[in-house]
């Protein structure tokens, strides 16, 4: 964990920031020459993609202050703090669709020619965005302890079973007190709490789980000291290269650009995405007992397969 490959002064190179940049100069290189191929000046390419980007970081931060307005009524001075962290990828989805909409009408461009060009590469660039993630220690699992029981309950009952493991044990929710943890379960080798009327047994589920030192004190730090968790910014990681290879493959024939399918496509594979490392995520957002990226989640998986639907049978949208 590295949040920055180095520092002059106040200056810092982010691994995270370099990251997007990656991702950026990718899917400008990629899409400028898709775009040129079918009759679009690279002037006009370069100016979409990055309105699009810049709708999409204002939506993602749009997103999640909503969400966490809690918070941020009692700081509002927060609010446009974003080198604080706080940015949210399904935020910045509607934020970039909306952006690239309105340019899109604007120079008469059709949203879903532009949609397929696109989208294979952004989600090869949340791929990469995702390792910024581990960098920074964050967008991190729940500790490997976790019974899957706990995890895969549609209501969040994590926090309640957690505070019942710190309870039976006397730890304090303090990272130094929480390391403790796994140091008993080292010593002994199996420990048990009872939440809900069940016996759980606490061990490593998961052992190629990843701990965090206090270095940087890092978001999976102050959540869980020194406790293995699951390394959900690797397990997006690597279903986003796996689809976004899929998706380049249709991208490559021309024929493909424009139908729709595969905007459809992008939105179902990240929904399915999203939706199954959000069990494993120890800090998605909130919207009551719903966590926010299942919601999400379902609304992309049910508009991409009408996408799908009509681009194939319709011949596009």
């Amino acid at each position: 964990m590295f949040p920055y490959i180095f520092k002059i002064g106040v200056f810092e190179l982010r691994v995270y920031s370099l990251m997007y940049l990656i991702g950026i100069l990718m899917t400008l290189y990629f899409v400028k020459k898709k775009g040129q191929k079918l009759g679009f000046s690279k002037e006009l390419i370069e100016n979409l993609i990055i309105v699009t980007f810049l709708g999409a970081i204002i939506g993602a931060r749009i997103y999640y202050v909503i969400l966490k307005w809690d918070f941020y009524s009692r700081y509002p001075k927060e609010i446009i703090a974003i080198w604080h962290g706080g940015l949210a990828i399904h935020g910045g989805i509607i934020g970039g669709i909306i952006a690239a909409y309105l340019y899109c009408k604007k120079y008469g461009i059709k949203i879903f020619q532009y949609g397929d060009m696109v989208l294979p590469f952004l989600l090869i660039s949340q791929g990469i965005g995702r390792f910024g993630n581990f960098a920074n220690g964050e967008a991190h699992g729940v500790p490997t302890i976790t019974p899957p029981s706990i995890i895969f309950k549609v209501k969040n009952v994590f926090p309640e079973f957690w505070s019942t493991v710190l309870k039976t044990f006397g730890l304090k929710n303090h990272p130094v007190e929480v390391s403790k943890l796994m140091d008993l379960i080292k010593e002994k080798g199996a420990l048990t709490v009872q939440f809900q009327g069940k016996i759980y047994e606490l061990k490593e589920y998961v052992p190629w789980g990843i701990s965090f030192s206090p270095k940087y004190n890092p978001p999976a730090y102050q959540d869980f000291g020194t406790l293995p968790v699951h390394p959900t910014f690797f397990y997006e990681m690597i279903l986003n290269f796996i689809c976004g290879y899929f998706l380049i493959r249709l991208w490559k024939d021309d024929n493909n650009i424009g139908k729709g399918v595969i905007s459809g496509l992008y939105l179902i594979f990240y929904g399915v995405i999203r939706g199954f490392v959000t069990c494993f995520r120890a800090d998605d957002l909130m919207i009551g007992f719903l966590r926010a990226p299942h919601l999400a989640s379902i609304i992309m998986i049910v508009i991409g397969s009408i996408l799908v639907y009509k681009g194939k049978n319709k011949g596009g949208i």
